[in-house]
């Protein structure tokens, strides 16, 4: 059974947004501690431990993967980085060669249940990343979002559209996105204006 190529693609990279937020959220830093009035002698307190569900859904995940990864190199064979390193059950890795690959794969007889997993993967690493995501900052128009870039890709992933945190970085340099910073010095951006921009440069794109 052939499966859609371009979903399998769209679905893979989305899942690649996520196992980057994944990371993130591994090595996210506590705010900073506010400074000591006890004396130059005092102990500084432990800082706060990594998050133990991030380690375990990431090896959940990832060795599930990797099964189907590893099927479908037997008959789309690896080039380049994958040939060399292996995929080493990266996640990001994985998905990057699934959406480059995807025509290929689409052929094979693992491409339907591998789409299933990559949907069962999205679904279910977003509802958990839910929970290391933060709050919409207050003061802000009633009903508009403002989201990390992490999250602005991995929506804007749900539509077909392949941004990354770098160049959401870039167009705020250069005055094309509204950024502001939270409560803990992460950047949020306005997604009505990142999906405008978004948008208009494709038709931009498809009418060259």
């Amino acid at each position: 059974m052939t499966v859609d190529q371009d979903e399998l693609r769209n679905t893979a990279k989305t899942l690649q947004v996520l196992y980057e937020e994944l990371n993130d959220a591994k090595y996210e830093k506590p705010p900073a501690p506010t400074e000591s009035r006890m004396g130059s002698n005092s102990q500084k307190g432990p800082t706060y431990p990594m998050p133990i569900w991030t380690l375990s859904d990431d090896v959940e995940f990832t060795s599930l993967l990797s099964e189907y990864v590893n099927d479908a190199a037997r008959f789309v064979k690896p080039e380049g980085e994958y040939y060399t390193g292996g995929f080493g059950r990266d996640g990001i890795k994985m998905c990057r060669w699934i959406a480059w690959n995807a025509g290929a794969i689409a052929e094979l007889d693992v491409a339907d249940v591998m789409l299933d997993e990559l949907r069962h993967q999205v679904r279910e690493l977003d509802a958990r990343l839910k929970r290391s995501r933060p709050f919409q900052p207050a003061g802000k128009e009633e009903g508009e979002a403002w989201l990390t870039a992490r999250s602005t890709c991995y929506t804007l992933g749900k539509m077909g559209y392949n941004v990354t945190p770098e160049l959401l970085r870039k167009w705020a340099e250069r005055g094309k996105l509204v950024r502001v910073k939270n409560e803990n010095g992460q950047n949020l951006y306005r997604y009505s204006t990142v999906t405008y921009l978004v948008t208009a440069l494709r038709r931009q794109s498809a009418s060259e």
